[in-house]
């Protein structure tokens, strides 16, 4: 994967943005439509959803820079999913039927802790031939 990374660098960025705008666009959904996700499984689906977003900010990060820091690229990571979810709480505040929750961005904290977490484990993928 990090050979398709360094012959189009800007391909790196483009699972977290599609899903940013996923996720940005979700959040503009009146709360009348939303109405089928109820406590407490809405912070599930945030915590699933930004796991994802965690594991995409990783990709964000080229392979040497993992190796040499790779506490701080997953806090880097972790903190971009921070910063979006609050962001998106913001963005929520302004659409009918939607409310603003601390919760919703401490799910979206653990799921970026999850996500950027999952990276690490299977970051020895560069072993495989197929990833060189």
């Amino acid at each position: 994967m990090e050979s398709l990374f360094s012959r189009y660098p800007l391909f790196r960025y483009v699972p977290a943005v599609l899903l940013l705008a996923v996720l940005f666009r979700t959040s503009a959904i009146t709360g009348d439509h939303m109405g089928w996700l109820r406590p407490p499984f809405d912070k599930f689906m945030h915590a699933g959803a930004y796991t994802a977003l965690g594991f995409c900010f990783c990709f964000w990060f080229k392979n040497f820079r993992w190796d040499a820091h790779r506490i701080r690229c997953a806090l880097v990571s972790v903190l971009l999913c921070v910063a979006f979810g609050c962001l998106d709480e913001f963005h929520q505040s302004f659409v009918p039927g939607r409310s603003v929750s601390a919760g919703d961005v401490a799910a979206d904290l653990i799921g970026g802790i999850v996500g950027a977490s999952l990276f690490i484990a299977i970051k020895p993928w560069k072993r495989f031939k197929i990833f060189r």
